[in-house]
């Protein structure tokens, strides 16, 4: 007796959570390449240089213009607090003194101008070091370095892509959208496991973390998403792997090798074995059947023994040779179709 998993299986496709073409934002000469390809990067590492030399050369003058704009503002708000003072003495006409205002204005703008060039200048120098704006894996470089980069080039230098943690699109039919609800609305957390091609080896574990807002009208399926910590990277992006969804979950089930099973003119018997070692035919009631077990629904106690091997020489009540007793899997999950 143990539990019983029913599975939705689906063909899915590893996708990273992230996926970033890195590309130069200025135009300049590539100088330096500080990665290697295939190299496993962190946020905010140096990966690539421009050269800066124009961009340091344009904010100088930038400041430069906005040092010479805050002389000229400082000058206009001296001249206007002298004007201020000759017009309480009814010294200086009133045009004067607005003309002085007006300047201090004017300056002041220049001013907030001038900053923006500066910033504008500062930003452009910064693009000239390119970082990586997130953990993961460099891709093949595109350009070496030496070469002529644009800031509206498609091809970019490189592709970074985020493999921890990682994810696995696939699609099921609508026919099954029913069942994933229910067990949605039992369990917030839905395990997905990932397993080789061949359908033979598992290749990680994770979690359901989204259900696509839509059914494709095409192909009468809906896409959801699986996420992998993926902590030995043993996924990797745009592999194709068997996805199993566990979505049916029945406990205390008893459950038998499917090959004790045999079939008669009464349906399906099994070879119980008794205390005095003899076999005894027994007919059964089974019920969903997966790889290697059936269920048991009715015809079978919890603590009888089955023969499994030799059945097409057995008859009702002939002795029974123990060769091994060997524990009792749980039975692996059973695919929904």
């Amino acid at each position: 007796m143990g539990p019983l998993q029913r599975d939705l299986h689906a063909l899915g496709t590893i996708t990273p959570l992230a996926q970033v073409t890195l590309r130069s934002q200025v135009d300049g000469e590539l100088v330096r390449l500080h990665y290697t390809e295939g190299q496993a990067v962190t946020r905010g590492q140096l990966l690539a240089e421009i050269d800066a030399r124009p961009y340091l050369a344009a904010l100088a003058a930038a400041e430069g213009e906005l040092a010479r704009t805050q002389a000229l503002l400082d000058n206009a708000q001296a001249d206007l607090q002298r004007y201020r003072r000759l017009a309480r003495q009814e010294s200086v006409a009133g045009q004067q003194l607005d003309t002085a205002e007006a300047q201090v204005r004017a300056y002041t703008a220049q001013r907030q101008l001038n900053r923006a060039q500066v910033a504008d200048a500062e930003r452009l120098l910064g693009h000239t070091r390119i970082v990586a704006p997130q953990d993961g894996r460099i891709g093949l470089r595109r350009i070496d370095a030496g070469n002529h980069v644009r800031a509206d080039d498609a091809n970019g230098l490189t592709t970074l892509v985020q493999t921890m943690p990682i994810s696995a699109i696939f699609s099921i039919s609508e026919t099954r959208l029913d069942i994933l609800r229910q067990a949605q609305a039992k369990t917030a957390v839905l395990r997905v496991q990932a397993w080789d091609a061949d359908d033979r080896r598992i290749l990680a574990e994770g979690t359901l973390e989204a259900l696509d807002n839509r059914i494709q009208a095409a192909s009468g399926t809906v896409r959801l998403r699986a996420r992998f910590d993926n902590a030995d990277e043993s996924l990797f992006p745009n592999q194709f792997v068997n996805i199993r969804l566990a979505v049916v979950q029945q406990d205390n089930v008893v459950t038998i090798p499917s090959a004790a099973v045999q079939y008669g003119a009464e349906g399906a018997f099994v070879f119980v074995i008794g205390d005095d070692e003899r076999a005894t035919r027994r007919v059964l009631q089974l019920g969903s059947a997966n790889a290697g077990h059936v269920v048991v629904e009715a015809g079978l106690a919890v603590a009888e023994r089955v023969v499994v091997e030799g059945v097409d020489r057995l008859h009702d009540g002939r002795d029974v040779q123990i060769v091994e007793a060997l524990p009792v899997e749980p039975p692996a999950a059973e695919p929904l179709t």
